[in-house]
């Protein structure tokens, strides 16, 4: 089933809700789509086949925090669009609703929202999760959204998410990338967090690329890592040195050599290696036949 992306800007205007179809809407950033964020949407799957509407997800791009924060950094994602797009896709998601998190959305009132968004696009019943927050300043919760938004639609909370009494967010998956924990992510994400990077040089075995600033970085260091090749998996090693760590450079090897097409390139992040970087000074000595990971 194709997936249907509506990008919308505010002031939102009948162009894209005249024709919007009776819908459940999943609400929600879902930054990594991890484990939560799949409940939640399953969830509202399952309201949909059980009153017979479509399902849809409203998210907003970009972060919120780049909008209405005073961290002028730019802000990087677990999971960007198009990534977060596809995974929608593989969830059932029949309606992708990317709203503009500009200055003028951010100053919407929370009744605006709902009559605005939820109403605009047709919601007969919102899912979310128990933290969500909308409309100017975040004054908008889960009460209410269950209280004005009662006129309209139903609403349904999801609780917290909760793996080994710890909450599953974004923001722990970020620390895990932050200290390198990629053994760890499977059982937060459902998969290997994977990044892009761009290809400045191959060398038979040995591959230099930049990684995008899109994605969070990795620490420096040693890691298992897997990529794709013409269908294929490869597994290699990922190191950087810290005087490399500014320009976001990353070495690539691996034990067998193999043609790379195109420039770009994706990166599953495994685990954390026992290796250390003076093991790799020799080239001849890199590898993957000595990583062991954690």
């Amino acid at each position: 089933m194709d997936l249907d992306i509506i990008h919308v800007q505010h002031p939102l205007t009948s162009i894209y809700t005249s024709e919007a179809e009776p819908c459940v809407l999943a609400l929600g950033f879902f930054d990594g789509v991890h484990l939560g964020h799949q409940e939640l949407i399953n969830l509202a799957k399952r309201i949909a086949i059980q009153q017979d509407l479509k399902l849809a997800v409203m998210t907003f791009f970009p972060h919120p925090k780049q909008i209405i924060g005073n961290d002028q950094t730019p802000h990087t994602y677990i999971t960007p669009l198009e990534q977060k797009a596809k995974i929608m896709q593989d969830l059932g998601v029949e309606t992708l609703i990317v709203v503009n998190f500009d200055s003028a959305f951010a100053h919407l009132s929370p009744s605006g929202f709902i009559e605005d968004y939820l109403c605009g696009f047709n919601c007969k019943h919102a899912v979310a999760g128990f933290d969500f927050r909308y409309g100017h300043k975040g004054e908008g919760n889960m009460e209410t959204l269950k209280i004005e938004g009662k006129r309209f639609f139903e609403v349904t909370e999801m609780n917290k998410f909760e793996i080994d009494h710890e909450k599953v967010s974004s923001t722990m998956l970020r620390n895990l990338i932050a200290d390198g924990r990629f053994a760890d992510i499977p059982s937060y994400l459902g998969t290997y967090f994977e990044s892009q990077g761009t290809i400045n040089f191959k060398d038979n075995q040995h591959v230099l690329v930049t990684l995008s600033e899109t994605f969070p970085s990795p620490p420096p260091g040693v890691y298992l890592i897997e990529i794709q090749n013409e269908g294929n998996p490869y597994e290699g090693i990922a190191y950087q040195t810290m005087d490399e760590s500014i320009q976001e450079n990353w070495h690539l090897q691996f034990n067998d050599s193999f043609p790379l097409e195109g420039k770009k390139i994706h990166i599953k992040w495994k685990s954390e290696s026992k290796m250390n970087l003076n093991q790799l000074t020799d080239k001849r000595a890199r590898s993957i036949s000595k990583v062991h990971a954690y």
